[in-house]
C-alpha cells in the first residue's frame, strides 16, 4: 500500500455529467457540502432557505420533498422535520415566546398536550386548552397575548369536527395565527390553508408514509416570511431529515389517493357492521349523521378517511384484553393510515371537560389497512364472538339492547 493509495480511495475518477433520468426521487446524502469559490463559500448562509450549505439544513431530496408537499397543500414553502411531534413543536416554538399564550383543543394529540404544557410552560408560553365544540365562541378566548390558535379537525380519538373558517376568523381579529394538525384527513379530504389558516401540519408517518416503516412531519404556509422563521427555529432545535426517508415518503405519496380510497370504502362496510352488533353503543365517525360536526364535514371536506373510534357497552370492559387477544388481522398499535388495520384503546374522557355527550364504555380507534373486507370482518366477530360466550355464562344474562 502506498500513500497515493490514500487519496485515491477518497477522489474516484470523474465521470459524465450527463443527466442520469428516472422516475424515482434520487436518494441524495451529505452532510458537508462544498463551494465552487470562495465567495460561495462566504455567502454560504444566503442559501439556507433555498439552496444547499449544510446537509442539515436541506438536500435535492428533502427539498424536492417539500416542493411536492407545499404544491399538494396548495401552499407557497413546506418544510419536513423528523416527525410530527417536531412539526407542533416546531410551529409553537416559531410563533410563540415566553409571555405568549396558544390555545389548543382537548382534542389535541396527547404528546402535544403534554409538550405544550411540561416543555413550554417553564419557557413561560401558557397554554389555554378549549372545547374542540366552541368554533366562533372561541373568541373570548383569545387575548393580546394569544399568538397561536391550534385546531385538530377533526380530533383523533372522539373525533369532532371543527369549523375551521369561523376559528380563522376570530383569531386573525385578534391578531394571533392558526395552525392546523390535519394528519386524519390530510391534504386529499381537507386543505387548510384554502380555508384561511397559516400553517398547515401533518404527520406524514400515517397516510403519506402509508406502511408503518417511517416518521416525518411536514408543515405547509402560505406566506414566504413565516416560512422563514419556521426554517429558522428548524435550523435552532438542530432538525435534519434522512433523504432515504424522504424517499419512502415520496414513493407512498405516489400510491396515497388509491390507498386512501380504498381503505375508506371498506371502513364505511365496516362501520355498517359494527352499526348492528349488541356489543357497540356508538360509532364516532364525521361521516356518521348523529355525530357533532357531521354538517360542517359536509361542508369541508372531501371525504372521511378509514380511521374512527367505536364506543363499546360499559360491561364489556373487563372482556376487552381477550377479545383484542383473539384477533389476528387487528393488531394493537398506536397509529393510522397504514396498509395493516390497527385497533388502539383508549379513554379519551381523561383530562377532557366536554364530553357529556360520549357514552360510557371502553373506546376502540379503528384504522382500516387494505386486506379484504371480509377477512376483516371475521376477525371482528371472532373478537366479539368473545364478547357473547363470557356475557351467556353470566347468570341472568339478557342481550344489552334488549334490556333497554
Amino acid at each position: 500500500m502506498t500513500r497515493a493509495d490514500d487519496t485515491s480511495h477518497i477522489h474516484p475518477p470523474l465521470r459524465s455529467q450527463e443527466p442520469f433520468q428516472t422516475v424515482a426521487m434520487p436518494v441524495e446524502r451529505a452532510s458537508t457540502i462544498v463551494f465552487r469559490d470562495l465567495e460561495a463559500f462566504e455567502r454560504r448562509a444566503e442559501r439556507v432557505y433555498d439552496g444547499f450549505s449544510y446537509g442539515l439544513y436541506g438536500t435535492p431530496t428533502s427539498r424536492q420533498l417539500e416542493d411536492h408537499i407545499a404544491q399538494l397543500e396548495g401552499g407557497v414553502r413546506a418544510l419536513v422535520v423528523p416527525s410530527g411531534m417536531a412539526a407542533l413543536t416546531l410551529a409553537t416554538m416559531a410563533v410563540c415566546q415566553g409571555g405568549d399564550r396558544v390555545l389548543v383543543p382537548e382534542t389535541l394529540y396527547g404528546p402535544a398536550r403534554d409538550m405544550v404544557l411540561r416543555f413550554l410552560g417553564p419557557l413561560g408560553i401558557e397554554t389555554t386548552s378549549y372545547d374542540p365544540r366552541l368554533d366562533a365562541e372561541i373568541a373570548p378566548l383569545l387575548d393580546t397575548r394569544t399568538r397561536l390558535v391550534w385546531v385538530e379537525s377533526p380530533g383523533s380519538a372522539t373525533f369532532e369536527v371543527q369549523d375551521v373558517p369561523a376559528i380563522v376568523a376570530a383569531a386573525h381579529r385578534a391578531g394571533a395565527l392558526v395552525a392546523a394538525d390535519n394528519t386524519w384527513a390530510s391534504h386529499l379530504l381537507f386543505k387548510p390553508l384554502a380555508h384561511g389558516v397559516d400553517i398547515s401540519m401533518q404527520a406524514l408517518s400515517k397516510h403519506a408514509g402509508g406502511h408503518g416503516d417511517l416518521l416525518l412531519g411536514s408543515l405547509a404556509v402560505r406566506d414566504e416570511a413565516l416560512f422563514r422563521r419556521l426554517k429558522d427555529t428548524a435550523r435552532f432545535l438542530g432538525y435534519g431529515v434522512s433523504p432515504e426517508d424522504c424517499v419512502l415518503c415520496e414513493r407512498g405519496l405516489m400510491t396515497m389517493p388509491v390507498r386512501m380510497r380504498h381503505a375508506a370504502v371498506t371502513a364505511q362496510a365496516v362501520m355498517s357492521w359494527l352499526a348492528g352488533r349488541d356489543e357497540v353503543s356508538r360509532i364516532l365517525h364525521p361521516s356518521q349523521p348523529d355525530h357533532p360536526g357531521h354538517p360542517v364535514w359536509k361542508r369541508d371536506f372531501a371525504g372521511s378517511a378509514a380511521v374512527f373510534s367505536l364506543v363499546l357497552r360499559p360491561e364489556l370492559a373487563p372482556l376487552q384484553a381477550e377479545a383484542l387477544h383473539r384477533m389476528r388481522l387487528f393488531r394493537l398499535g398506536a397509529s393510522w393510515g397504514g396498509v395493516h388495520s390497527l385497533i388502539a384503546v383508549s379513554d379519551p374522557r381523561k383530562g377532557r371537560t366536554s364530553l357529556d355527550w360520549l357514552p360510557s364504555g371502553p373506546v376502540w380507534r379503528l384504522s382500516i389497512g387494505l386486506e379484504a373486507l371480509e377477512d376483516l370482518l371475521a376477525d371482528l366477530e371472532t373478537a366479539f364472538a368473545s364478547f357473547a360466550e363470557a356475557t351467556r355464562s353470566q347468570p341472568g344474562h339478557t342481550s344489552g339492547r334488549a334490556a333497554e
